[in-house]
């Protein structure tokens, strides 16, 4: 008879809470300043991206081989994506 192994002992985690309620009403009251009407157009938005050098450089080079904006090529590319899941 083989002998039962040992269990380690169980420790709940400590918690902030008062610091996870303090995150948590600092992203509730941040404005969302990324997104914003776009030259009087009330249907589209303005999105600041975040890229690598390298990648805005082959997305310009992208638009201008397709003679399309990087806008137009940017929300192809996001409606491709989304629309696989």
């Amino acid at each position: 008879m083989t002998r039962a192994k040992p269990s380690p002992a169980l420790h709940k985690p400590d918690f902030d809470v008062d610091g996870i309620l303090r995150f948590a009403a600092q992203e509730a009251s941040a404005p969302d300043h990324d997104l914003r009407p776009a030259g009087g157009d009330p249907k589209r938005l303005s999105l600041t991206l975040m890229l690598k050098p390298d990648v805005i450089t082959r997305l310009k080079a992208e638009a201008a081989r397709k003679e399309k904006s990087v806008d137009q090529i940017v929300e192809k590319l996001v409606n491709k994506h989304l629309n696989k899941h």
